[in-house]
């Protein structure tokens, strides 16, 4: 049986984007410019560091809110919605430029940054603090009923706690387990649902090994562009029409799958708050949408939009 860390991720409740989105709005930083930088980051932010960690066992705790700690988690999610624009458009550059196989090594990155800052929104973040790594979910609803309707009559968020797990070494294919977790665990209308089903289908343990074996295999190369780059077009073709692991371009499409739903939830958030658009509307990506090298994403997702749509229509006909 392969290892997982669900017993952990399980520690995560369920979710209403709907509820997190109202409650972000409260905690928008001030961003000096476009792409700032995090200030001080979750791992440097003292208000969280001098909190003790939970004991090996049970290796959880809940934590009263702390100042700063939603700020900084969402100040991560947006600069991470940056670095995931930026390596995804580089990706596409490489592709574009007839060098595939390290497009694909690169999209495998823009995914992953991606996942975390999917996850960052959605409430849970990955600091190491003191050393040792951490999961932290901000978005805990009180123990009591009581304590709950209390909160709610009196106008204040129902979010007054954080919960802090702490976790062994996390290896990537262990955060695309959490990330999988988070995404099933929570209701998100915005998000494109044949994308997030493709994605919640996939094992996690298939996730990481395309772009582990330009790495630790000497011998390994995906496609023939080592000392010659190939056709761009050519690209075309191997993007495919489904998110497959055993597909050459299956980072590519990873890329694309996790970048659209990234982009679905922080343009959800931006409805409330001109800061948090001004940032999404000057990411890398965003900016360069109508360069050439985009037009695969473009066909991707005519395609994803055009699932739903089939998706929808046979709902209405059954």
């Amino acid at each position: 049986m392969a290892q997982s860390y669900r017993s952990k991720w399980q520690k995560f409740s369920k979710r209403e984007w709907s509820e997190l989105r109202d409650d972000w709005v409260a905690y928008v930083p001030t961003f000096p410019t476009i792409g700032a930088r995090p200030d001080p980051g979750l791992e440097n932010l003292a208000s969280l560091v001098k909190i003790d960690l939970p004991s090996v066992n049970p290796g959880y705790k809940r934590e009263p809110n702390v100042e700063g700690v939603r700020r900084n988690v969402l100040w991560e999610a947006v600069f991470l919605f940056h670095k995931c624009s930026h390596t995804n458009l580089a990706a596409q550059r490489l592709g574009q430029q007839g060098m595939h196989s390290w497009s694909m090594f690169n999209a495998y990155h823009s995914a992953y940054l991606g996942a975390r800052g999917i996850m960052a929104l959605l409430g849970i973040a990955l600091p190491k603090l003191k050393g040792e790594q951490t999961a932290i979910d901000l978005f805990i609803k009180p123990e009591s009923r009581t304590k709950l309707k209390n909160l709610r009559a009196l106008g204040l968020s129902q979010f007054q706690e954080f919960l802090i797990v702490r976790l062994p070494r996390v290896e990537q294919r262990f955060l695309w387990e959490a990330f999988q977790h988070v995404l099933e665990i929570s209701q998100a209308d915005c998000l494109n649902p044949s994308l997030r089903r493709e994605l919640l289908n996939l094992s996690f343990e298939d996730i990481t090994p395309p772009r582990n074996h330009f790495l630790y295999q000497a011998h390994y190369w995906l496609f023939n562009d080592l000392t010659n780059d190939a056709s761009g077009n050519e690209l075309d073709v191997l993007v495919g029409t489904s998110l497959d692991p055993s597909d050459e371009a299956f980072l590519l499409r990873l890329s694309f799958s996790v970048y659209c739903l990234f982009e679905q939830l922080i343009r959800d958030l931006a409805e409330n708050s001109t800061a948090i658009k001004m940032q999404i509307d000057g990411s890398r990506f965003l900016l360069g949408s109508d360069v050439p090298e985009t037009e695969r994403y473009k066909a991707f997702l005519s395609q994803a939009f055009l699932q739903v749509g089939a998706t929808n229509e046979t709902r209405t006909t059954t």
